[in-house]
């Protein structure tokens, strides 16, 4: 499918690209609209300032490839380990971001990713231990059943998240914005009985 090994400023519209393995190849500035490449990898590959819209990455293998300043935009991104991707090692922000995105199912154990942007996504059963998310944006996403244990969540903002389970005392909250309503979720593991 892909026959160069550099690719900039292209679109690639409706590609159907399931189970494929891609090595070695470059995109910049490229935008991939309606293309499914769920269950396959991209090994050692490069995605410079790309845009993924409406696409089924799920069960993808990022097989060591980067990623910078790349944006998924109504992508279903389920069952993935983002420890796979290589990071940089210097990064002020996380060089990627998420919104209206599926990401259930998926791993960010351990991810340096301070200012992730992941807003009005669904993000059931995903891994975010021991990762550094500080001054993140997780505003209007649902969390059900996602892990956060020994997470940095300061300065981050959870205004419009639900189904979130943060324990105060095991995580790094200071800073973080909360809705009042929704608040009340951190007192679960404090052991106190709230009453009306």
């Amino acid at each position: 499918m892909f026959k160069e090994l550099d690719y900039y400023d292209q679109q690639f519209s409706k590609c159907v690209a399931s189970t494929q393995h891609f090595s070695d190849i470059e995109f910049e500035q490229c935008q991939f609209i309606e293309c499914d490449f769920s269950h396959s990898q991209f090994s050692n590959c490069r995605f410079i300032e790309c845009e993924f819209i409406n696409c089924n990455l799920s069960d993808l293998n990022w097989g060591y490839s980067s990623l910078e300043e790349v944006s998924f935009v109504d992508c279903k991104l389920t069952s993935i380990q983002w420890a796979q991707v290589n990071w940089p090692q210097l990064a002020l922000t996380a060089p990627l971001s998420f919104k209206d995105c599926q990401l259930s199912h998926s791993s960010f154990y351990e991810l340096p990713l301070k200012g992730l942007t992941m807003v009005d996504c669904f993000a059931k059963d995903v891994d975010f231990r021991h990762a550094n998310l500080a001054a993140s944006d997780f505003s209007g996403t649902d969390f059900r059943d996602s892990l956060f244990q020994q997470t940095n969540l300061s300065r981050t903002n959870f205004v419009g998240a639900t189904q979130f389970n943060i324990d105060i005392k095991n995580n790094h909250v200071s800073g973080a914005k909360f809705e009042r309503f929704e608040a009340l979720n951190l007192l679960t593991g404090l052991d106190i009985e709230l009453v009306d």
